[in-house]
């Protein structure tokens, strides 16, 4: 039987259309493997030692061995090699990488026979496209634990002892060359291929994948952002403090990473994120918009805003991945033009931000137009501000109060957690209505975990993704990719906790250790 029918064979009894591509990066170690029993697996080296698959590609001699270890849990093994001793073995021809163009790359694996690459991922692919014309039928490629990155977490022994500076030279190579072909592959007719993780080309995440496929459901089935709101305001009513990730424009206007801010800032554990609006050229003057600013958009201010500035069609992205995510999202409005130009998406909730606090016309254009929810913060203002703020907005909506320091960074000094609790207070007497917060612009958890301490029900903080020193508060921003942002998460939600209720009341885990003596009573 030759190496077509036995594929044949093995793909016949998988009536579906899914093939998972199994690699070995640490994101791989957080996949539910039960989810991937609807599919064919396609293992990578040895990565059948975290799930055996139907197929399995080895080249380097280090994975044979760990292959052999292992026992050879796959049913069909392919390599360039002489294995002997295994009738599950395939040899194929070795096709040493030569780093030609993509449009060769991709005629290799649609036009070729089957073949071991040094990228054993385009023997896969190569395996899947021959699979999808057996099958005649469309494919979905799920990739997991291709991360692209060398992480000292491993989901499995290393026995290929690369040193990590070979790793990452390696690993950055695959990458370029992997999302070339991922382009390549948009709307084709044979495969569409899905990127599991947590990169800025990551079409899932791995939260989304462990959801049963929840980020990739059609638009109907996705949760509406005003029910997401409504869950936000559940927590609230039981005095658990909503943490909002702060994109301001960290995006830089790029769509693959707005999405992987958002799939991130879900995994953190946001309830919430939190983009801006502007309309660049009547926000700024021309003087402002013509000053020096250094960016790879140009060299001045308006090069670098409207650059970074979500457009409409970023706006439905935007929608659209936090619907997929279950994640709120809502925006900060900083001219009129701008919120008309938000009405489309009937948010539910606004922010007025310190930025504007002394546009006095535009905030009572805001009282008068928008009936919904409000978020402000109050840096750069004092009390005349606050009463202001309590008279327009406190008494026919919910008012999100949120102390803030216009310092990026603030020093400790210079938070005044203090005002959270003032607001809590007023909470309490005269504005049911209102719910106090903060905005952190500090460095580090501890005031924001005061803030939760003081009564704050909202917390936001700015997030960002790796650090890009030309993009506004960069510096004072937590970042998604190395979990800072999560384990701020993770302090608040232990302040919450630390926390507890205002009521005094004897606790179920307490206990006397001494009985009273009677005769002294």
């Amino acid at each position: 039987m030759n190496y077509l029918d036995r594929i044949k064979n093995i793909v016949s009894k998988f009536p579906g259309n899914k093939v998972y591509i199994l690699g070995k990066g640490a994101s791989v170690g957080k996949i539910k493997k039960n989810l991937l029993a609807d599919g064919l697996i396609i293992n990578i080296n040895d990565s059948e030692r975290i799930l055996p698959g139907q197929f399995c590609f080895l080249h380097s001699l280090w994975a044979i061995e760990s292959i052999k270890a292992n026992g050879y849990k796959s049913e069909l093994y392919f390599s360039s090699r002489d294995i002997q001793d295994q009738n599950k073995i395939v040899k194929l021809p070795y096709k040493p990488e030569t780093f030609d163009s993509p449009e060769k790359i991709i005629s290799s694996i649609e036009k070729e026979e089957l073949f071991i690459s040094d990228f054993l991922f385009i023997s896969a692919l190569k395996l899947s496209f021959q699979i999808a014309t057996l099958l005649n039928k469309k494919l979905q490629v799920f990739f997991l634990g291709f991360d692209f990155l060398a992480s000292p977490t491993k989901v499995m022994e290393d026995y290929s002892n690369h040193l990590p500076e070979y790793t990452n030279m390696v690993l950055k190579v695959q990458e370029s060359i992997f999302r070339t072909i991922k382009d390549h592959y948009k709307g084709s007719q044979m495969l569409e291929l899905v990127h599991v993780g947590n990169r800025s080309f990551s079409d899932i995440s791995v939260l989304g994948f462990n959801s049963a496929g929840l980020s990739i459901s059609s638009s109907d089935e996705l949760k509406h952002n005003s029910d997401l709101y409504n869950d936000i305001l559940k927590k609230i009513k039981r005095n658990i403090p909503i943490v909002v990730a702060e994109l301001t424009n960290n995006h830089i206007g790029d769509k693959n990473r707005l999405k992987a801010m958002i799939r991130l800032a879900k995994e953190a554990g946001a309830d919430a994120v939190k983009v801006q609006k502007r309309d660049v050229e009547s926000f700024y003057t021309k003087q402002e918009l013509n000053s020096p600013y250094n960016s790879p958009f140009g060299e001045t201010l308006g090069d670098y805003r409207n650059a970074v500035e979500l457009t409409e069609e970023l706006f439905d992205v935007l929608s659209e991945e936090c619907s997929r995510n279950e994640l709120f999202w809502f925006t900060s409005i900083l001219d009129l033009k701008s919120y008309h130009f938000i009405q489309k998406y009937k948010l539910p909730l606004i922010k007025l931000p310190s930025t504007i606090s002394n546009h006095r016309n535009f905030i009572s254009k805001i009282n008068s137009l928008y009936h919904g929810d409000i978020v402000i913060s109050t840096g750069f203002t004092n009390v005349e501000y606050e009463n202001y703020i309590l008279k327009k907005f406190a008494h026919d909506r919910r008012l999100f109060l949120l102390q803030c320091t216009s310092s990026y960074p603030a020093p400790p000094e210079a938070c005044n957690i203090s005002v959270v609790r003032h607001y809590n207070d007023l909470r309490k007497g005269t504005y049911p209505n209102l719910f106090p917060g903060y905005s952190s612009h500090d460095v580090g958890s501890t005031a924001s975990m005061m803030a939760v301490a003081a009564g704050a029900l909202i917390i936001e903080k700015h997030v960002k993704l790796g650090n890009l020193d030309w993009v506004h508060f960069d510096g004072v921003a937590l970042d998604l990719v190395n979990n800072e942002f999560k384990r701020f998460v993770d302090n608040i939600k232990i302040a919450s906790t630390i926390n507890g209720f205002e009521e005094k009341a004897v606790l179920a885990i307490e206990d006397h250790k001494y009985i009273p003596n009677k005769s002294n009573n």
